[in-house]
């Protein structure tokens, strides 16, 4: 068991990250890590980046809650990132252990899209990790 998951959890995870990367298409990574920004399930990512995307999202989110939390704007529920080259879409899984869903996709995207469909997969996921 790593990350606080086992292994059989971790799976159904990469299975449905892999169904969210390939429903959106344009999809060019995709991470679920834990709060602490560990890395377990990737998409679409290149070698080795699973783990520095976790991190680095984890550390997004906690600064895009905290500012959220200054300014009284209630709970965070997603994070959203455009740049000339493409869009990054940040969101919390609100499973009994709290995982965090990463997103990078290509320009030509539609914002609404990836962030319906990634909602969509952390509910799934969500349910998934809650049990029966």
């Amino acid at each position: 068991m790593a990350d606080g998951l086992p292994a059989p959890q971790r799976e159904r995870l990469q299975v449905q990250l892999q169904a969210f990367a390939e429903e959106v298409g344009g999809v060019r990574c995709a991470v679920v890590s834990s709060v602490d920004g560990f890395a377990l399930a990737v998409a679409n990512g290149e070698p080795g980046s699973g783990e520095r995307l976790a991190a680095m999202t984890s550390s997004m989110l906690a600064l895009a809650a905290a500012v959220g939390r200054e300014l009284a704007l209630g709970h965070l529920e997603s994070l959203l990132a455009e740049a000339s080259e493409g869009k990054v879409v940040m969101l919390a899984i609100p499973a009994p252990t709290p995982l965090l869903l990463m997103a990078a996709c290509e320009r030509r995207i539609l914002t609404g899209n990836v962030l319906w469909a990634a909602r969509a997969c952390s509910q799934r996921m969500a349910q998934d990790l809650s049990g029966p």
